[in-house]
């Protein structure tokens, strides 16, 4: 049996009285714990008095039905192409150079990309959530029945992730999904992706090294191919796009039979995703290349995947003009 990290059980033990928390007598909990003794040998009593103290928050439920990524694209991308925050992530760029270049080398992720990806999720790691990991995964798991599969998933990984690595899971804070970090990896990929650069536990939360190197990781390990191209925009001699071949993956020499017109240089075999961006009037059409499916592995809305493209290639249109600056836009590009 896999002894329980000291720290986390002192933390379980020392709690004070039970709150009015969930019911642990619901079958989902109870089947929950069963779980979590059985497969990962935590003590039944911890888990009982640590769900004992979170209570549902119907916060977490209606904003998880209101993701920013179900937003008209021109809204959703004013979000995150500003001029402050294209700026700050030039700064980021610069002042991190010799940890993106590293991570760049080493995965072959463009530094512009993973600067993106904090950019969007956290403001290059300011703003990594206010909410309990603990309370937001809880409820997800317990009282949000369309994806409480998934959520229970997570809050399993978010406490083994604690007991691995001495975190206190009620002080914990994540976003309303339960995302953790500068990064916001859910807490099953943090389990499997997260780079221990130290040699002392992965730190996402603070250690820049870990963080940087744990992005290029996870997109890495999802496929991305390096030094190839992301999207490309698409159209047809009519200007207008079946239905059908929207949002699906389809072979490039399919798309062209269909009379879909883009430049990408890849084979006619490669799956790529045709999708649409804007209103139905004065739509534009993309194709997502295969590094595109990678980004969708981070967040799988479209919107999310080309917002980040054009942020990164934003953090190095001029006026960055070091040598530095310049190397890694000539990387990106």
């Amino acid at each position: 049996m896999k002894p329980i990290a000291a720290m986390f059980v002192f933390l379980l033990l020392f709690l004070g009285s039970p709150a009015h928390g969930f019911d642990l007598k619901s079958p989902a909990v109870h089947r929950f714990i069963n779980r979590m003794v059985v497969q990962y040998h935590f003590r039944r009593g911890d888990l009982e008095r640590l769900l004992a103290q979170v209570k549902t928050n119907p916060q977490i439920i209606a904003a998880i039905n209101h993701p920013a990524e179900a937003l008209p694209w021109r809204r959703y991308r004013k979000i995150f192409l500003t001029p402050g925050r294209i700026q700050a992530g030039r700064r980021f760029l610069l002042a991190h150079q010799r940890l993106l270049s590293e991570a760049q080398n080493h995965y072959g992720v463009p530094a512009p990309i993973i600067v993106a990806i904090l950019g969007m999720e956290t403001r290059y790691g300011v703003r990594q959530g206010r909410h309990s990991a603990l309370q937001a995964l809880a409820t997800l798991a317990f009282a949000y029945p369309p994806r409480a599969r998934f959520f229970s998933k997570q809050l399993a990984a978010f406490l083994i992730l604690c007991r691995k690595n001495n975190l206190n899971p009620l002080t914990v804070q994540s976003s309303y999904a339960g995302a953790l970090g500068a990064g916001q990896f859910m807490p099953s990929s943090y389990l499997a992706y997260a780079v221990d650069t130290s040699g002392k536990g992965s730190n996402l939360f603070t250690s820049w090294p870990d963080i940087i190197a744990s992005i290029a990781n996870f997109l890495a390990a999802h496929g991305w191919q390096r030094g190839r191209p992301i999207a490309v925009p698409a159209g047809s001699p009519s200007g207008e796009v079946a239905a059908d071949l929207l949002n699906r993956m389809f072979p490039v020499r399919k798309l062209r039979a269909r009379g879909i017109i883009f430049d990408a240089p890849v084979s006619a075999n490669t799956s790529v995703q045709l999708f649409a961006v804007g209103a139905t009037q004065g739509r534009h059409y993309w194709v997502g290349l295969p590094n595109f499916t990678v980004l969708m592995r981070y967040n799988r809305s479209p919107l999310y995947a080309l917002a980040a493209t054009q942020l990164a290639a934003a953090l190095v249109a001029p006026p960055v003009s070091t040598s530095s600056g310049e190397a890694l836009a000539s990387a990106y590009h």
